[in-house]
């Protein structure tokens, strides 16, 4: 059986999301950079979904996605392809992952739209649990925000590039299907382009290892004054946490008069904005739930 896409080609994120990737894009090129779940996870759901991140401007093109069983046989499977997230998925739960067992799922080499060479992709070994991922997932929502401003050349271009770069701290995430198979979805909630709606920021694997870090760059017209985040988790099967009422700010100051600077989330200056709580969940579970029906439309 071969595997078709769903595309869509509306890109909503402004940011760039860093996190631990499993391998970086160069000059463009549209590298795998995580997997969810990633290599080595352990008690895996039954019933969870596949997915691997790619770099931006990345064309699928209906490659290969391949399901190594326990006995050594291989089984192509269906995908589907967002272009808003960047993200290629697979539900392998028709054939039934067995419990107990270990599996191996290949991600395929992609081609950029604005790359000439096909990027890097990957693959993860993974061992199923007994049971199923069935509870939503829950998260304490963002717990810090720190920021400093960089300017480095790039190589690429050869230019000079000034953004600025935010260090979200996280707050505490669990789920029933291990956190190994989480997606963290940051949105900027406050800036100079944030117009009424959180701007999603590219969705990215949770960090492993016990990370509790996430990494945000802005350019300076989307990262100048008060900058807040919020933040949702979700699980493999598309099910969304609570936690996006609680955001933390900072305001920085346009180069060459700053100073970097920290505020901590709920309880902080800058953290958790009171009244506008509710508000502020809502638009992050609308937005969040456009993620969600796009990885979880199935060709």
């Amino acid at each position: 059986m071969r595997v078709r896409a769903a595309t869509t080609a509306v890109i909503l994120a402004t940011g760039v999301f860093a996190a631990m990737p499993a391998a970086r894009a160069q000059c463009g090129r549209p590298d795998l950079v995580d997997m969810v779940p990633p290599d080595g996870a352990t008690d895996v759901p039954r019933n969870a979904l596949l997915g691997a991140h790619y770099a931006t401007s990345t064309e699928y093109l209906g490659e290969d996605v391949v399901l190594v069983h326990p006995d050594g046989s291989e089984q192509l499977l269906d995908a589907t392809w967002d272009a808003t997230e960047q993200f290629l998925s697979v539900d392998p739960s028709s054939s039934a992952l067995n419990g107990n067992s270990s599996y191996e799922i290949r991600w395929p080499v992609l081609r950029g739209l604005n790359a000439a060479a096909p990027g890097l992709g990957g693959k993860a070994r993974f061992t199923t649990g007994a049971g199923f991922d069935t509870a939503p997932p829950t998260f304490a929502g963002v717990a810090g925000l720190s920021w400093d401003f960089q300017r480095k050349t790039n190589e690429c271009i050869d230019e000079t590039v000034e953004r600025f770069v935010f260090d979200v701290d996280l707050g505490a995430a669990a789920d029933d299907g291990g956190t190994g198979g989480l997606t963290l979805m940051l949105f900027q909630t406050r800036g100079p382009e944030v117009l009424g709606m959180p701007v999603p920021i590219p969705a990215r694997a949770w960090p492993q290892n016990g990370g509790t870090r996430a990494q945000v760059r802005l350019t300076k017209d989307e990262g100048v004054g008060e900058i807040c985040f919020a933040g949702l988790v979700r699980d493999t099967l598309g099910q969304i946490s609570e936690g996006g009422d609680v955001q933390a700010c900072v305001h920085t100051t346009d180069p060459p008069f700053f100073n970097g600077c920290s505020v901590a989330g709920p309880g902080g200056n800058g953290g958790s904005d009171g009244g506008r709580g509710g508000a502020l969940a809502s638009l992050l579970s609308l937005a969040a739930l456009l993620f969600r029906r796009r990885m979880r439309a199935r060709t």
